[in-house]
């Protein structure tokens, strides 16, 4: 009977019917579902997206020892050691690099603003952009000590290092304990 049913016109109340349950089978869609937010600014006003002190002390002040452990049960090897502490290396590096190019085209967009508030009579402005200036400069100086440091090897490129060795020494050791541990 179903088969003949299924061939059958609809009437005007299986079509009400159907309105009927249409509306009660819609639901809101919230923005969360299509839009991922996030913390767009920085208290430097600097976008999440951009390179800047903060990411450079982010990476710096990461635990690597757990990554050395990793590394150090994959591949005991110490020059495998060697090469993910330059990768480590590098990867700072990077960071340093973006975070200059950012100042710099923050610098020439503050610069920017400054002379057309200026040429505008924004006196309030262009004082609140020149503090920033100010500080923006004060914060690329910061990178040069930083960068400084990273090729004399100390400060914060020591830290991420040794906390890589560390834990690479760890997982080390791990393996040893594990073969003594064994009863022969």
């Amino acid at each position: 009977m179903s088969l003949f049913n299924l061939f059958k016109r609809k009437t005007s109340n299986d079509v009400d019917v159907l309105e009927e349950k249409k509306e009660t089978i819609t639901t809101e869609v919230s923005k969360e579902l299509f839009i991922e937010e996030s913390e767009l600014e920085s208290e430097d006003g600097f976008e999440s997206k951009k390179y800047n002190l903060d990411k450079i002390y982010a990476f710096a002040s990461k635990d690597f020892e757990e990554k050395g452990y990793d590394d150090a049960l994959i591949n005991p090897d110490y020059s495998y050691s060697n090469d993910n502490i330059k990768l480590l290396k590098y990867d700072f590096q990077i960071l340093i690099k973006r975070a200059y190019k950012t100042y710099e085209d923050y610098i020439k967009d503050i610069e920017f603003h400054i002379q057309s508030r200026s040429n505008a009579g924004l006196i309030d402005t262009v004082k609140l952009l020149e503090t920033t200036l100010i500080k923006t400069k004060d914060s690329i100086e910061e990178v040069k000590v930083i960068e400084e440091d990273f090729f004399k090897e100390t400060g914060l490129i020591e830290r991420v290092s040794l906390s890589y060795k560390r834990g690479f020494m760890r997982g080390l050791a791990a393996m040893s304990d594990q073969i003594l541990d064994k009863n022969v």
